[in-house]
């Protein structure tokens, strides 16, 4: 009954997510010259001014080499939904997703190749610190991690029935992996030993309905004191003693969700989610909404990313990829058409 329950939960708060998690037959690969440029886009990366990518539906792959102007269209080899995506430098970079999806580029996604992995859920997010050190969260509360790159992947931590949704760390030793129910996992050791620090699942005494924690879509860790995670209807929280308490956020802005987060050491937060960009440059004091052209009537933002030292990129529903303007974050943000 509690797995029914659940499992309700999940599709109701994630549902665009997984509509996206239909695939086609193997067999039936798109090629990469004919596949549309609009489809739901859930991560970016940059690891550097101008080389960036982005994954989503349908195994889509984008490719950027000139800050984002122009994106063409990479053969990823799966058709498989890609969640998340990840690059340490121009070359080296991983996607996950759907049915234990991994897939891995030496060579800056000219060529990209299937990684094994060692359980067949879905694949939320992947983050490295090098290009061998690597980790991804799942289904099932499950933690992977490589020290090769990603030849071969073990389980290093798993607990309750729960979806992990993010994964982030600062430096090889400290991270943070956040999901359902508040669940919050800490690690100081690179991912040796992982501590639960949040979270609650249970059901009412009196009514036998569910009862528990925000869930947590994304975390975002900035050094090994200080993180941010954010969430359903609205939920931001931070943390500035290493997860040994979490702080709620007041943003002022309305109960939507909010599916990524980014951050630099300066003090800057950016929050995307269900129709909404929110900026506070003070560490959280205050917060903005940027002016978003075009505005985003009914569509979601999924994945942030830093570009460069003062920028941020953010993609999402049909394709959509927005860059700040890099004199004033909360100024304006742009749509780059595809």
């Amino acid at each position: 009954m509690a797995k029914i329950v659940l499992d309700i939960v999940a599709i109701i708060i994630f549902i665009p997510l997984l509509v996206s998690c239909d695939r086609v037959s193997q067999q039936q690969k798109k090629d990469p010259e004919t596949q549309n440029t609009n489809e739901v886009l859930f991560s970016v990366s940059f690891p550097t001014d101008n080389t960036g990518w982005a994954c989503g539906r349908w195994g889509t792959v984008l490719h950027t080499t000139d800050g984002g102007m122009e994106w063409t269209v990479q053969n990823s080899g799966t058709d498989y939904t890609l969640s998340s995506i990840f690059f340490t430098d121009p070359l080296h970079g991983w996607a996950v997703g759907n049915a234990g999806a991994i897939i891995h580029t030496k060579d800056g996604g000219h060529t990209w190749a299937q990684q094994k992995s060692p359980v067949p859920f879905r694949l939320m997010k992947v983050y490295f610190v090098t290009p061998l050190k690597g980790w991804i969260v799942s289904e099932r509360t499950h933690i992977l991690s490589t020290l090769d790159g990603g030849q071969t992947w073990h389980i290093q931590f798993a607990d309750d029935d729960f979806i992990l949704k993010s994964i982030s760390f600062c430096d090889a030793h400290h991270g943070w992996a956040v999901g359902e129910y508040g669940y919050i996992y800490h690690t100081e050791n690179g991912g040796t030993t992982w501590q639960k620090q949040s979270g609650r699942f249970g059901f009412s005494k009196e009514s036998g309905a569910v009862v528990g924690d925000p869930f947590l879509f994304d975390v975002a860790a900035i050094d090994p004191q200080t993180a941010w995670a954010v969430g359903i209807d609205g939920h931001v929280i931070t943390t500035i003693d290493g997860g040994e308490t979490w702080r709620k956020i007041e943003t002022g802005a309305s109960r939507t969700q909010f599916f990524g987060v980014a951050c630099n050491p300066v003090g800057t937060v950016v929050i995307g989610g269900k129709g909404t960009i929110l900026i506070s440059t003070d560490h959280g004091k205050s917060w903005k909404h940027p002016v978003i052209e075009p505005p985003i009537v009914y569509g979601w933002i999924y994945g942030l990313a830093r570009r460069g030292a003062s920028e941020f990129v953010a993609v999402g529903w049909d394709g959509n990829i927005y860059f700040s303007d890099d004199k004033n974050l909360t100024n304006s943000w742009q749509r780059v058409k595809l």
